[in-house]
C-alpha cells in the first residue's frame, strides 16, 4: 500500500473513531500495515494540526481535530450580521438625535440669554457680604482675571455676566491649598 492510501484510509479510519480516538498500534494493525509508516502519517497530519496524540502507558492515542468549532454556522453568521448592521442603524439614528438635541439647547440657551433682563451698571455696586461668585452668561467663559489684591477685574470673551452675592461656606483646607498653589 502506498503511503498516500495508508494517509487516507488512516483519516477515514481516525474520524470514524470520534472523540475517542485510536490507538497507533491498533490503526497499524487495522491498516495491516508496519508502525513506522503510520508514525510517518501521523507526523504530517500533527504539523498540520489535522490530528492529537496522547501518549500512554499502553500506546499513543489518536483523534481528529474537529476544525468545524471553530467555524460559526452561515445562518448565526448572517444573523449576527443583521444584528450588527441594525445596531449601527440605530447608533446613527441616536447619533443624530444627540445633534438634533445638542443644536436644540443652544438655541434655549441662546433664547435665555437674549431674554435674561440685563442690568446696566451705571454706578458701582455694594454688597454687603465678603463673597462674591461671578459666572459668565456664555459657555466661552472667562478671557482674564486679574488680582491686584484690592481688586479683581473679570474680563469675559463675550459680554454678560452673572454676580451672586451670597455667601458659601468655605472649607479652610482648601483654600490653604489654592493659596499654596498661586504660589
Amino acid at each position: 500500500m502506498k503511503l498516500v492510501e495508508i494517509a487516507e484510509r488512516s483519516i477515514e479510519i481516525i474520524k470514524e473513531e470520534g472523540e475517542e480516538g485510536i490507538r497507533s498500534d491498533h490503526l497499524a494493525e487495522r491498516l495491516e500495515t508496519p508502525k513506522r509508516r503510520i508514525y510517518d502519517v501521523l507526523a504530517i497530519l500533527k504539523a498540520m494540526n489535522k490530528v492529537e496524540t496522547n501518549r500512554r502507558f499502553d500506546g499513543t492515542t489518536i483523534t481528529w481535530v474537529d476544525e468545524s468549532s471553530r467555524y460559526v454556522a452561515k445562518e448565526k453568521y448572517n444573523a449576527t450580521k443583521e444584528e450588527l448592521e441594525t445596531v449601527k442603524k440605530q447608533k446613527k439614528e441616536f447619533q443624530v438625535e444627540v445633534a438634533q438635541l445638542k443644536q436644540q439647547l443652544r438655541i434655549a440657551k441662546s433664547k435665555i440669554r437674549r431674554d435674561t433682563e440685563i442690568q446696566q451698571a451705571q454706578n458701582r455696586i455694594e454688597f454687603d457680604t465678603t463673597q462674591l461668585t461671578v459666572r459668565p452668561l456664555s459657555n466661552s467663559g472667562f478671557k482674564a482675571v486679574k488680582d491686584s489684591g484690592m481688586e479683581v477685574v473679570i474680563e469675559c470673551k463675550e459680554s454678560g455676566l452673572v454676580v451672586d452675592p451670597t455667601e458659601k461656606e468655605v472649607d479652610q483646607n482648601e483654600a490653604i491649598l489654592r493659596n499654596i498653589q498661586r504660589l
